[in-house]
């Protein structure tokens, strides 16, 4: 069997049709028989269907975890399945573009992050940035009128990282898994893991990456009307409250 060089690791809950339009996205670009596919179900009911055959080398793991907001565990997960020498972890909002794949594939490094781009993929898994679509996904009209544009910034949760790295930064801390929901004020996983990525690269250093521009969906703080789950593609849950 061949090595794997790259292992692209996805958690993702009640996400259904985002990651159908994911599959097909990906299923386009004929990629590397040694780039592999890793999404953990953390806890969906009934569980995600994955179409068979689609893509090669896909692995999908049911976590079995109702819990809210466990999503750092469930990368942690993901990441101790694959592998590949790198690890490029996403979110299932968030469209990785064929180029950043590519970069993430020659690299030889230890971290790399992506500028983000607003976009979306529609239902036939193609990647469009076409205004009138966007608009009817929730973009504001006006914000084409800023100068940020399509512009969304970087985001802790997707980047490319050295396999043996992840481990001796010690992946996602799962002691801020516990909220029950995305708790930036409370310096969610994302953040931590970043922080610990820092310390662990000035120790050394080291310096990270900037690869090539990946884009995301129009939701939350991105829609007009902060709607986190627009056309029923992902869930509600980052902001809601722990549930009992």
């Amino acid at each position: 069997m061949k090595p794997i060089k790259l292992s692209i690791v996805f958690a993702v809950f009640q996400s259904q049709e985002a990651v159908r339009r994911q599959i097909l996205y990906f299923a386009k670009m004929n990629l590397p028989d040694d780039i592999e596919f890793v999404f953990v179900d953390d806890g969906t009911v009934p569980p995600i269907e994955f179409p068979l055959n689609v893509l090669k080398n896909l692995t999908v793991f049911q976590t079995n975890d109702t819990r809210p907001w466990t999503q750092g565990i469930a990368r942690n997960k993901g990441c101790e399945i694959a592998r590949g020498e790198y690890l490029l972890c996403t979110d299932i909002d968030h469209i990785l573009s064929f180029e950043a794949i590519k970069y993430c594939y020659e690299f030889k490094g230890n971290m790399v992050i992506f500028p983000r781009y607003l976009a979306l993929l529609d239902e036939f898994g193609n990647l469009t940035q076409d205004p009138e679509k966007m608009f009817e996904y929730g973009l504001d009209p006006a914000r084409l009128k800023t100068s940020r544009g399509l512009y969304a910034s970087f985001h802790g949760n997707t980047y490319c990282v050295k396999r043996e790295t992840f481990w001796e930064i010690g992946g996602n801390d799962e002691r801020y898994c516990v909220y029950g929901h995305h708790a930036p004020n409370k310096h969610g996983e994302d953040a931590i893991f970043n922080r610990s990525w820092n310390h662990w690269a000035n120790a050394r250093g080291i310096k990270g990456d900037v690869g090539p521009k990946i884009y995301c969906f129009t939701n939350g703080r991105y829609h007009i009307n902060g709607d986190q789950n627009p056309h029923g593609l992902f869930h509600n849950l980052s902001y809601s409250q722990p549930q009992p």
